[in-house]
């Protein structure tokens, strides 16, 4: 009787383990995409979705779209958007600190025009790139809201000779490509998240070590000090 009774304990313990571990995994958006969005969510504008996460991932993304009055540029219609978590819109912050130990240029200091421009970088109009797609695809060129060169790369998913059995999953990679006029290096960011879904938007989350200034060096950006 009382190993009946630890056992049943032991499996409640590990069904909350599970549970917690799920809504863990869903509130920081790790890969599971579409499957794991609201009805509410998917009936979202862009905008709306990333200023209503939980966990406040994409707050410096929200500032950046609301300081570049660019609501509009991610609303519109049938676009492909690689978001970029705070961790990354923080790095490119200190990019204009010549120290760790002094604080991030604020975002309000940073010029419009500049923000404006990056955020274009992440975004690719008139196409809604799944996963799925990118993996049929490999490698495929686009042209970004600026109208700038960059490559998806799709891969993963490879099978062992003589097995069904797939042996790494799915995955996605965006790079920006050197532009001339502009002195950048080619910039390429991993995701964590693929194939959120919103009204007007396929979302693909970079990871945390990614980087807002897209590989374009210091000199180039436009700062306010006034």
């Amino acid at each position: 009787m009382k190993n009946t009774s630890f056992n049943k304990i032991s499996l409640l313990t590990v069904a909350i383990i599970l549970m917690l571990a799920a809504c863990k995994k869903k509130e920081y958006y790790l890969d599971g995409g579409i499957s794991r969005q609201s009805e509410a969510e998917l009936k979202m504008t862009a905008y709306e979705f990333l200023a209503s996460r939980p966990n406040h991932v994409f707050d410096s993304l929200v500032k950046i779209i609301d300081l570049a009055d660019a609501k509009a540029i991610v609303n519109q219609s049938n676009i492909t958007f690689y978001a970029v978590p705070n961790e990354g819109v923080m790095r490119f912050q200190r990019r204009f600190s010549p120290s760790d130990r002094q604080a991030p240029r604020p975002l309000v200091k940073i010029g419009v025009d500049t923000l404006r421009m990056l955020l274009n970088r992440f975004i690719i109009p008139s196409y809604n790139v799944s996963l799925e797609q990118a993996v049929v695809d490999k490698l495929k060129y686009y042209k970004d809201n600026n109208g700038d060169s960059l490559n998806i790369y799709g891969k993963g998913g490879g099978i062992n000779a003589g097995s069904s059995i797939q042996t790494s999953a799915f995955n996605m990679e965006y790079e920006h490509r050197k532009i001339k006029v502009v002195d950048s290096i080619n910039y390429v960011s991993g995701i964590q998240t693929h194939n959120l879904q919103t009204a007007n938007a396929r979302i693909h989350v970079l990871t945390p070590g990614s980087n807002f200034a897209g590989g374009l060096k210091l000199k180039y950006f436009r700062v306010n000090d006034n």
